[in-house]
């Protein structure tokens, strides 16, 4: 019971990497930002989780079970704060103080983990599978939250949750480490920094190509991405026999590239495009992360340091991943628009409406074209020719707007999905170099 709760803590605290993709909308909606300022709910997390999980580790190491109650009183204490927070500011500060909360904790919990389990194998195996299931479900948990109780709810949900895991260590001392920890795997971990870096793209971008780009609601957004992490936790329990450890990590970073060039080549807007290119993503998500993972701690003589540097390097990844991809996405997003309403032109000319109709029609179009380029938001059909009729001819034009901007929309996104896929295949070299024996 003991370690599940263990194993829910991880989850938990990783989740945070990615559990506000689907706010993002609500949070600039009620606070007085820029559309580029509000990235900063998502990054101030990763950026913060990146530079202190080796300082966090080193200190869980030598007091595991106080380390894991303070990560988790921070954390919660953070949590209540960004849900009752009343500026961006202060949003963001507390997003920074629940990472070092989270730090804390996801490094104690190893130790405590390989105590309860009598095993470092066992541990590790609990340890890596929560974080990947953490991480991947958490944009699914968001949305739906977000949907049904407001953004504020995904952190003050948070708070009775982390306490609850103080229980985990009624009675746990932990190991306290002697040894040195010895130098961290470079290659492991670069590969685990470039493919997190990837991975931006199908954790972050694909929500947001359901939700902002076809208009689907957070929850059912949510509900169609835990394709992924269904299927990396599959493919990471039930690895192929015969296969190496390197081998295996490959293919993975293959089948995620590949996964990611499928969702940049989708025909036409449709969530049901997605879910193959999720199954690949989801395979290669279980081979990868896990994989190199295990290959940067296994049988080094501190785990609960090392693990802190594959924290450290999956979080640089996805900041380097947001970095990379939304300064793409963004210039996409303008160029296809103005694509789209050169073709919606083109549909309103073409459609069988009233002739007198047509300059109005297209006036209406361009003015819902600018409310949403001022705020930061798609166009909405639907507001652009509210109020007119609802026969054959209308309906028509109604589609055949709605297909260009979907059409515009999935455009836009295929840079960015075949840069991340570029960027996943670069961690070939560092695995390369992953044949030679650990120091």
């Amino acid at each position: 019971m003991r370690a599940r709760l263990l194993g829910v803590a991880v989850g938990l605290a990783l989740a945070d990497s990615s559990i506000v993709t689907l706010a993002l909308p609500d949070v600039l909606g009620q606070f007085d930002v820029a559309i580029t300022s509000v990235a900063w709910v998502l990054t101030s997390f990763n950026l913060v989780l990146a530079v202190v999980a080796v300082p966090a580790a080193y200190v869980s190491r030598r007091r595991p079970r106080e380390s894991f109650a303070l990560g988790v009183v921070v954390f919660a204490a953070a949590s209540l704060a960004c849900g009752l927070a009343p500026s961006f500011d202060v949003l963001v500060g507390a997003r920074c103080v629940q990472a070092v909360g989270a730090a804390l904790i996801v490094t104690a919990a190893l130790d405590l983990l390989a105590q309860l389990e009598g095993s470092d194998e066992r541990a590790l195996r609990i340890w890596v599978a929560a974080g990947v299931l953490g991480a991947a479900l958490g944009p699914a948990a968001g949305g739906i939250l977000t949907q049904l109780l407001g953004w504020e709810s995904i952190f003050l949900a948070q708070v009775p949750l982390a306490l609850v895991l103080l229980l985990a260590v009624r009675g746990v001392t932990g190991r306290a480490a002697r040894t040195p920890a010895g130098r961290p795997s470079i290659p492991a971990n670069a590969a685990l920094l470039l493919v997190a870096g990837g991975l931006v793209a199908a954790l972050f971008l694909v929500v947001l190509l359901l939700v902002d780009g076809w208009g689907m609601s957070p929850a059912a957004a949510g509900l169609v991405v835990t394709v992924m992490p269904l299927v990396a936790i599959a493919v990471s329990r039930l690895r192929p026999a015969g296969l190496g450890p390197v081998q295996g990590i490959a293919c993975g970073v293959v089948l995620l590239a590949g996964g990611l060039t499928a969702l940049a080549l989708m025909p036409r807007a449709g969530w049901g495009w997605t879910i193959a290119p999720q199954v690949l993503v989801g395979a290669g998500l279980g081979l990868t992360v896990a994989g190199l993972t295990e290959y940067a701690l296994r049988d080094r003589p501190d785990q609960v340091v090392h693990g802190g540097w594959t924290i450290a390097a999956r979080h640089a990844g996805v900041v380097l991943g947001l970095v990379l991809l939304a300064p793409v996405l963004t210039t996409a997003l303008d160029e296809n628009r103005d694509e789209a309403i050169r073709a919606g032109a083109a549909v309103v000319l073409d459609s069988e409406i009233p002739p007198l109709d047509k300059l109005g029609v297209a006036q209406d179009v361009l003015a819902e074209v600018d409310r949403a380029n001022e705020i930061g938001e798609l166009p909405d059909v639907e507001r652009a020719l509210e109020e007119r009729p609802e026969d054959d001819g209308w309906r028509a034009l109604r589609d055949g707007l709605q297909e260009q901007l979907d059409r515009a929309v999935t455009s836009a996104f295929s840079g960015p999905f075949l840069l991340a896929a570029a960027l996943t295949l670069c961690a070939l070299l560092p695995v390369g170099l992953m044949r030679r024996p650990v120091a």
